[in-house]
């Protein structure tokens, strides 16, 4: 016979009011201006303190290949009581292999409650693993999307879960995915005022520089017209001129990647057909590539019922040249990049792996077969200013660019690489209709 809490009015109550003061302390901590994840910890703590619980944790969700895929991030856990922070099971999980019926009811926003012996056949064998006989599910949402779920495991003896209990414990889940989204936000705020700041030093860099590079040519111009009428003129000098001429061509150069990345000039959107407009540009691409690469189109990306895009047509053959010249520079010893166009209905892959909201698409794909990226550098790939290139070779702007360009238009920028494996560029742009 399983062993129940006390369920006397008196501690009923007294559960009840425990939960409240715990939920109002944890509405405290996850205010603060402080990352969540460094407040998480104490909260899980005085909720699964004041719900007399096992264990309390946290469950994020990954949706990848159109399957729902949960690992565990934090946990608290009573004295006494093993721990699952570390078991692989609970690492990537798929959902659909027998908790089809909790994906369904978190997502429409509904807890999952109850004794274990009342569950189905499917859910019972990873749960009685864990000694758990009672159990609370609350989904948590950082906005509209569902980020993942906060449990209460009660292993000691059956816990009875009250409606007003579970409605309180629901509150501390919004309340940690309010904490979620606002953190995300403020990141994305931070990113545009230094953006914006980054813009505007940038301009002011490129206008001073070129003030210098005026002087420096008209003072290169009299040095060579005083040695000329001189008759000290000579083939050395033509050299130290030319390379003179060398240095404030690629300083122009720079000038101009500056401003570009510094300016806000007003788009003109219009509707474009991509595989159209790769066709157009496909031999400045060419020319971009100096023969380094071989470049693939592929061939029925015209033939393909692709939605077209609303979008500036300079800005978005921008984009395609910084993509196929980046991937032209992790080729050093040449190989193929290859393009692709096609439309995509989110949450389909790859859109539901990528994580791009629902709706259609159109995604222009540009895969190179370089010696790829890292973690650490694949983090920083569209950060304005970083560069792995030497010092002479980028200016670290081409893939913030793209990055500028993309979001403005409604879409969004993707990578993946690794170490000697290539390197794939998703660009999604919403598709217009």
């Amino acid at each position: 016979m399983e062993h129940h809490l006390p369920r006397s009015p008196e501690a009923k109550l007294a559960r009840r009011d425990a939960v409240l003061a715990a939920v109002t302390r944890a509405s405290e901590l996850l205010s603060e201006p402080r990352p969540w994840e460094l407040l998480v910890a104490q909260a899980l703590g005085e909720l699964g303190a004041a719900t007399r619980v096992s264990r309390t944790y946290i469950f994020e969700v990954e949706r990848r290949d159109g399957v729902d895929l949960v690992s565990q991030r934090f946990e608290w856990c009573a004295v006494g009581v093993t721990p699952q922070i570390d078991n692989p099971s609970l690492q990537g999980m798929p959902l659909d292999n027998g908790f089809t019926r909790w994906g369904e009811l978190l997502r429409a926003g509904q807890p999952v409650f109850g004794d274990i012996g009342d569950f189905p056949e499917s859910e019972r064998p990873i749960l009685e693993v864990q000694e758990i006989k009672s159990i609370l599910v609350q989904p948590i949402f950082e906005g509209s999307r569902w980020w993942g779920f906060m449990g209460f495991d009660a292993c000691e003896a059956v816990h009875s879960w009250e409606r007003v209990e579970v409605d309180t414990l629901r509150i501390a889940a919004l309340l940690l995915g309010a904490a979620i989204h606002r953190q995300n936000r403020e990141s994305l705020l931070r990113e545009s005022q230094k953006l914006e700041a980054l813009g505007r030093m940038a301009s002011s860099v490129a206008h001073d520089l070129n003030n210098f590079l005026i002087v420096i040519s008209g003072a290169k111009q009299l040095l060579q017209d005083e040695v000329r009428s001189s008759g000290l003129h000579s083939h050395e000098v033509d050299s130290y001129s030319s390379m003179i001429d060398q240095a404030v061509a690629r300083a122009n150069a720079l000038t101009t990647r500056l401003l570009e990345f510094s300016k806000r000039r007003t788009s003109v959107p219009a509707i474009v057909s991509l595989p159209e407009l790769l066709r157009n540009e496909e031999p400045l691409l060419r020319q971009a590539m100096r023969g380094r690469a071989r470049l693939r189109i592929v061939d029925d990306c015209a033939r393909r019922t692709i939605a077209p895009v609303r979008i500036d047509p300079t800005e978005l053959a921008q984009v395609a040249l910084n993509l196929v010249v980046n991937a032209c520079d992790a080729m050093p010893s040449g190989g193929e990049i290859v393009i692709d166009v096609s439309t995509v209905t989110a949450p389909e892959r790859p859109a539901c792996t990528d994580q791009i909201p629902d709706g259609a698409w159109t995604l222009l794909r540009v895969i190179d077969e370089g010696h790829g990226m890292d973690a650490e550098v694949l983090a920083q790939a569209f950060e304005p200013f970083f560069t792995t290139k030497a010092n002479n070779q980028g200016t670290g702007l081409g893939l913030s660019t793209v990055k500028r360009i993309v979001q403005a238009a409604g879409g969004h920028a993707r990578v993946s690489s690794a170490p000697g494996r290539g390197t794939e560029f998703r660009i999604y742009l919403p598709a217009h209709r």
